[in-house]
């Protein structure tokens, strides 16, 4: 824990345009409906029973249809994992009146909450993103992103 009983602050970011799809750190969603692991943030806790972690995260998306003025819908999952299970999930979808060509739209979901089960030892927090309608014609990119998990002794 920090000094003096603080909060103990473990973060992952990376600050980027999701449409500077060059970029090496900006992700594309498999278009299969696979999930992908954007963030991690490794945790150690020696009393589970008096700790709390305070996870906050933030993703910022940005979606793309290429000019095929195919999107009218799309639909992203973000799950928050503990050593590979869910404990939390957002879902989010958008639906268009009809398609435009100048279709663009960036999301920045906020994903907080806290973990009051805590397992002893490493607990590995994992942000995973999955592109849920898919389609090669629709794209989904993630930029900026972070996972913060600020841990609190009772």
């Amino acid at each position: 824990m920090g000094l003096n009983n603080d909060p103990f602050v473990v973060v992952q970011e990376f600050e980027l345009d999701p449409y500077g799809f060059i970029h090496p750190e900006v992700i594309r969603l498999p278009d299969d409906g696979t999930s992908l692991v954007v963030l991690t943030v490794d945790v150690c806790v020696k009393q589970p029973q008096k700790t709390q972690i305070l996870l906050d995260s933030m993703i910022q998306i940005a979606v793309d249809d290429f000019g095929f003025n195919t999107l009218s819908t799309f639909e992203v999952t973000y799950d928050l994992l503990r050593n590979g299970d869910v404990i939390a999930t957002i879902n989010d979808e958008i639906d268009y009146a009809e398609p435009d060509d100048l279709l663009k739209n960036t999301n920045l979901p906020r994903f907080p909450i806290v973990d009051n089960n805590p397992s002893f030892g490493t607990n590995t927090y994992e942000l995973a993103c999955t592109n849920v309608i898919g389609g090669a014609s629709i794209a989904i990119f993630v930029g900026s992103r972070s996972l913060k998990a600020s841990v609190f002794t009772l």
